[in-house]
């Protein structure tokens, strides 16, 4: 008999981490361009915060709000006491204050005419959101010069995600629909006669490949090589049709 293994002895690891996808970040257009003008408008490194939803494979950022903040040229803070006014705030003025602020997922921040890569206070900041108990928390750094950058935590597995690719999310405007089904109603309407023509490709009249099953026909000519476009008519269901052809040749009416 064998002797049964009694313990394992830890080795030398080599630990890798591997992911199927990557992140993406969604902005409405609301959101897209009230942090432009903030930033925009500030001259000093201002922060606000905003609600994040999980959608696909990524997070679409919906709105942002500014929070009540001391604010420096190279520096700003958000403390809990700013974050929770804004929940008072958001409570006593919006019927859906409790979903908004349960909403908040995301922190964003000037960087004013600096890249934005994070500082040292900018990863202590994080902290702060991370004893919240949130699963998951979106960071944004944007500056004067035209860059945002998005980062995305994962708290619960220690996982980070820097500088994800963003996109505007656009939803169709469901406004101009009932327009547009008054005009298809108006305008459009199913063919009553069928049609017939052979050949592989067809435009205006003249023809590339094959024989054209047609009576009538016209002549034209595609590449320099002449060719029997076809005349398009109605079928009479009653009549009898031979259907064998050679190229070049008109169909044949059967004769009984």
């Amino acid at each position: 008999m064998k002797p049964m293994i009694s313990y394992f002895n830890p080795h030398s690891f080599s630990t890798k981490v591997e992911f199927e996808k990557i992140p993406h970040i969604y902005l409405t257009n609301q959101a897209y361009n009230d942090m432009a003008i903030l930033v925009d408008e500030v001259d000093k490194e201002v922060g606000w915060l905003g609600t994040a939803s999980v959608i696909g494979g990524g997070f679409l950022i919906d709105e942002i709000f500014l929070v009540k903040q001391e604010v420096a040229s190279t520096t700003t803070e958000l403390d809990e006491d700013g974050i929770a006014e804004l929940g008072v705030e958001l409570l006593g003025s919006r019927e859906d204050g409790m979903d908004v602020v349960n909403s908040i997922r995301f922190w964003g921040h000037s960087h004013v005419n600096m890249q934005t890569g994070p500082s040292g206070q900018d990863d202590s900041q994080m902290d702060l959101f991370k004893q919240n108990n949130c699963d998951w928390f979106i960071r944004g750094i944007a500056n004067k010069k035209g860059r945002i950058q998005f980062s995305v935590f994962y708290f619960k597995f220690g996982i980070q995600y820097h500088d994800v690719p963003w996109s505007i999310y656009q939803e169709v405007d469901q406004s101009r629909r009932e327009d547009w089904k008054k005009q298809i109603e108006d305008k459009v309407s199913e063919m009553s006669t069928t049609t017939i023509y052979s050949g592989n490709y067809y435009q205006g009249r003249g023809y590339v490949g094959g024989a054209w099953p047609q009576r009538g026909a016209v002549q034209s000519h595609v590449g320099g090589t002449p060719k029997t476009a076809p005349s398009i008519v109605p079928i009479d269901e009653d009549e009898d049709w031979d259907w064998s052809y050679s190229q070049g040749n008109d169909l044949q009416e059967g004769a009984d």
